[in-house]
């Protein structure tokens, strides 16, 4: 179920929401990376935008919870294992 409908229903939303950050962070990293990789050398001046989106992709996996920290929250509402 979509974040956003369960916010709409009211209902708990926590570990929905960690779940959809780790995916989509941890995805924008990847394909930031493999773009990366096709544009070589090139990548990293500032004539292209491959490196800006690898930056950007990178930051998202840091800001509101690490993935790390994600993986934590997801572990702990999955098994019951307090992790911290």
């Amino acid at each position: 179920m979509a974040v956003a409908d369960l916010i709409e229903r009211g209902q708990p939303f926590a570990t929905e929401s960690s779940v959809a950050k780790l995916f989509a962070s941890e995805a924008a990293v990847k394909a930031a990376n493999s773009a990366l990789q096709v544009f070589g050398g090139y990548g990293f001046i500032d004539e292209y935008p491959v490196g800006k989106y690898v930056r950007d992709a990178r930051v998202m996996t840091l800001y509101e919870g690490t993935s790390q920290i994600q993986k934590l929250l997801v572990g702990r509402a999955l098994t019951g294992v307090n992790a911290f």
